[in-house]
């Protein structure tokens, strides 16, 4: 078994391989977990995969970021009338919404009720303990569990592995390289307010979603020219006129698609050509050789996530996933920005990897079936 596959499955179980007494009680905050990182000097970063965390420009010292929004979120630059009238369709759905519907934290647009098991309370309302300021896990994981680039896809994730990182949230065991990822302290906000059943109601519920559709890997030289908004990247034209160079873009799939949070609209990826296979050769070959940590045995990563990749038992299936998201947390990981258990057996492996090597093993695995 390659070094490489080998860290990716270690990484992943870093915060599963711990989970036997795992209970419907979220255990109480550790007090010896580390304090949130402080931004790095740009010098240590100058490797950081800024696409990966949908930034143009490395974090300062003293970068924080505040928990985002709750409620109804207006904008701006629209009518305060048009954005109150019900315009919005999708094809194949009878339902109308307003464009202030896809804004409300609280109230998740949910265009096909049929297509899935009714949501749990927190899943569609958010936590009943953060009264006005509730946020609803499907907002930003969506009903499917498919996620957006900018944050986690989390369907068809272990219960026991859903609510480590929960834990892992509450207790400052996990945090973001980018301290300017608003995302972070919002899931640590929640994850300090969800009551035990709520927490385990949406680890059920989401352990049985599919992703809706899966994402589409196109191997490119080129991409469409881009914008950041917030943190996730956009398409300003069809051309693709844009060099991809050493990094993944994933943006809306379809063309001229507009973003209604449609379930039966995904994403997709720009990968660079020959990426999927150099990922391929490296997992199978391995990267730098990085030995294993003293007192360790390195397992297959198929003994944990199954043989094609798609979990076994607590540990989560990586095939699939969006790489930005993957890529980020391999590079977190690295900087020491995500602490799960086995971090002090894990951490020298990671840092052998470089970010161009990343790209190439989330690529593969993105493509993956």
């Amino acid at each position: 078994m390659s070094r490489t596959l080998m860290f990716v499955c270690l990484w992943m179980a870093a915060s599963t391989c711990a989970q036997a007494d795992q209970t419907s009680n979220p255990p109480q905050a550790d007090v010896r977990s580390p304090a949130p990182p402080s931004a790095r000097a740009s010098d240590a970063l100058a490797d950081m995969p800024l696409w990966a965390y949908g930034i143009a420009t490395l974090p300062q010292p003293g970068d924080t970021a505040k928990p985002q929004g709750w409620g109804r979120q207006f904008n701006p630059a629209m009518s305060r009338d048009d954005q109150l009238r019900p315009v919005l369709h999708v094809a194949g759905s009878p339902r109308t919404y307003a464009p202030i519907d896809l804004n409300d934290w609280a109230n998740v647009v949910d265009w096909f009720p049929d297509e899935h098991a009714p949501m749990p309370e927190v899943v569609q309302h958010g936590s009943a303990a953060l009264g006005e300021r509730r946020r609803a896990c499907a907002f930003c994981h969506r009903i499917s569990g498919g996620g957006r680039p900018e944050n986690a896809p989390i369907a068809g994730l272990p219960v026991e592995y859903f609510l480590r990182q929960l834990e892992d949230f509450r207790s400052g065991r996990r945090h973001s390289t980018d301290p300017r990822k608003p995302n972070v302290p919002t899931m640590i906000e929640i994850a300090r307010a969800i009551s035990p059943d709520e927490a385990r109601a949406a680890a059920e519920y989401y352990a049985k979603q599919s992703g809706a559709p899966r994402i589409r890997i196109v191997e490119s030289d080129r991409v469409p020219p881009l914008r950041l908004r917030g943190n996730l990247f956009v398409a300003t034209s069809q051309e693709r006129t844009e060099p991809l160079a050493d990094r993944i873009v994933e943006l809306l799939d379809g063309e001229n698609e507009q973003f209604n949070d449609n379930p039966h609209v995904g994403y997709m990826a720009y990968v660079p050509r020959g990426g999927i296979e150099r990922g391929r050769a490296l997992v199978a070959a391995g990267t730098s050789g990085a030995p294993a940590a003293a007192g360790t045995t390195a397992q297959p990563c198929t003994a944990c996530h199954g043989t094609e990749l798609h979990g076994l038992g607590p540990a989560p299936p990586l095939a699939g996933r969006s790489p930005s998201y993957l890529v980020r947390q391999l590079y977190d990981f690295k900087t020491g920005s995500r602490v799960g258990s086995l971090a002090p057996l894990m951490k020298p492996v990671a840092s052998r990897l470089t970010t161009q090597q990343m790209t190439d093993i989330a690529a593969y695995i993105a493509s993956l079936p």
